[in-house]
């Protein structure tokens, strides 16, 4: 079964719809005389050895038959089951993301008087949803006689959460055909999902229903909204639409939360404007702490990634290690960004030390960092040993071929370099075109190497050529150590004159007025 870990719309405002259904049991478990005493090692206490009240502590406790304790409890009459003891064992589940659990009280429930009450379905979909298991949520979705708003509202927040934009989106537009009204959750999961897809149609349609039903001004849709649009912007380039988006943020006096910033990041790093960068993600950090908020996992991402590009080695340290201070245990994406962070200082070697201290196995991606700063610093020996770490684990990716090709072409040994792309043909590994692209006037133009498909493709190439021959005056000589053709000198400068960024350079500087920035 594939399991995916996310979470869910909050348990508090769930649990809230339930207090019209639950009516309190004289013989209620959560009393605070005569508590059980217990060590772990005493789990599995037998029935007959239970003697006292049941506490909050010991709701999950497993009997010898390998059932909750509770459960069998309640099986052999000892105690009464009512709505109350279902919602604090599902709640109790969801919280410790204890998943098998909550399949043996689903199980329970389902042979319960309670099975059909709708709040409480819902409470097994947020509980499936929150640990990590959106087949198991959707299926008890799909066998739900009746739904309500908080039904459709909890999926689509997981899919949501989930990265499974589509299915989010197209349970949204169920919803929305059954009549029942969506709340600020279910606008702001959508809202993500149609930035995550990339569909300004489906978002702007989102929009207006937000405004339609008053929930704009609401401060998780605004800023779901703002989320959305930098989004469309961020994928694009798109950097002046999505400053208008920042600056209409700043206006409305919208404040900035932790995932609002990461987008914004996000959007300035693609559009090549990394001081704003900078500045967004390491302030942004720092306001959330000096005001009480709990920094999650996706914040120190942002910060780490914020100090990687700005060479600031030591402060990005200091950021990994505050992780644990928040009891916050890093996962691959940092480690990744930790080895980048060294990287780019060119200490390769405290790189590797780092990659085989980790807590975890190392993957593709923490070796393909690595293997990217010895690109960078031309350490052809370590870069090597990197690559085959890469190949072993993902073969079919043709990045890391290709670093490993320039590698070798670097250091002068063409015949490695040319065995590598050999390598590439023969597994059927193909390099994808890298591509540049600049805005102008609103309008995003893209460039591949030697693209002749532009309508000012002459204009363009006059441009750069004049260019060229203007910067070598004052000193620039083509590096050509990675071009793996067997030529001479001249005919290798010949096949980097029209490199992708260079057309994009030259098309900025044909397009707009002396002075202006060109990304």
């Amino acid at each position: 079964m594939k399991r995916r870990i996310c979470s869910s719309i909050s348990t508090v405002s769930i649990f809230r719809n339930l207090k019209s259904l639950i009516l309190l049991s004289p013989r209620i478990f959560l009393s605070t005389l005569g508590p059980v005493q217990c060590s772990d090692s005493e789990e599995t206490k037998s029935f007959d050895q239970f003697s006292g009240v049941i506490q909050d502590k010991d709701l999950l406790r497993k009997a010898p038959n390998g059932n909750l304790l509770v459960l069998d409890l309640i099986d052999r009459g000892a105690m009464e089951p009512d709505a109350r003891l279902y919602v604090e064992l599902f709640k109790k589940c969801t919280d410790q993301g204890k998943l098998k659990k909550g399949q043996m009280v689903h199980t329970h429930f389902l042979a319960s008087r309670f099975q059909n009450y709708v709040a409480m379905q819902n409470t097994v979909i947020n509980m499936y949803a929150k640990c990590g298991d959106m087949e198991l949520a959707r299926k008890v979705f799909d066998e739900m006689t009746e739904r309500d708003m908080v039904s459709y509202t909890m999926l689509v927040t997981g899919y949501s959460q989930c990265n499974e934009f589509k299915e989010a989106l197209m349970l949204y537009l169920d919803m929305m055909k059954m009549g029942l009204k969506p709340n600020e959750f279910t606008f702001g999961s959508a809202l993500k999902s149609a930035g995550g897809m990339q569909s300004d149609a489906m978002g702007r349609g989102i929009h207006g229903a937000c405004v339609k039903s008053g929930y704009e001004a609401i401060v998780y849709v605004g800023s779901a909204l703002v989320d959305m649009y930098a989004r469309s912007c961020a994928s694009n380039g798109a950097l002046e639409q999505g400053k208008w988006v920042h600056a209409d943020m700043v206006k409305l006096g919208t404040k900035l939360i932790a995932f609002v910033g990461n987008t914004l990041l996000d959007m300035y790093g693609k559009a090549g404007s990394i001081d704003d960068a900078k500045k967004e993600t390491v302030d942004l950090f720092e306001e959330m702490r000096a005001v009480g908020f709990q920094p999650n996992e996706i914040s120190f991402l942002c910060v780490l990634n914020a100090c990687s590009h700005a060479g600031l080695l030591d402060k990005g340290l200091y950021y990994f290690e505050l992780m644990r201070k928040y009891k916050l245990e890093p996962d691959i994406t940092h480690y990744v960004t930790i080895v980048d962070l060294f990287g780019r200082a060119g200490q390769l070697d405290r790189a590797l030390t780092f990659i085989r201290e980790m807590a975890t196995q190392p993957t593709a991606a923490v070796w393909k960092a690595l293997l990217g700063a010895c690109r960078m610093h031309k350490n052809m020996e370590l870069g090597v040993y990197a690559a085959e770490r890469v190949f072993e684990l993902d073969p079919h990716d043709s990045g890391p071929h290709m670093l490993l090709s320039n590698i070798y072409a670097s250091a002068g040994r063409l015949s490695d370099a040319a065995r590598v792309r050999k390598m590439m043909n023969e597994s059927g590994v193909k390099k994808e075109p890298a591509c540049s692209w600049v805005e102008i006037g609103n309008v995003v133009h893209v460039f591949v190497a030697n693209d002749d498909t532009h309508p000012q493709r002459e204009e363009i190439r006059k441009m750069w050529e004049k260019l060229r021959d203007e910067i070598k005056k004052i000193g620039y000589v083509p590096d050509t150590s990675h071009v793996l053709w067997f030529v001479d000198q001249q005919e290798r400068e010949e096949r980097l004159q029209y490199h992708s960024e260079k057309l994009a350079l030259a098309f900025a500087l044909l397009n707009t007025s002396p002075g202006t920035p060109s990304r």
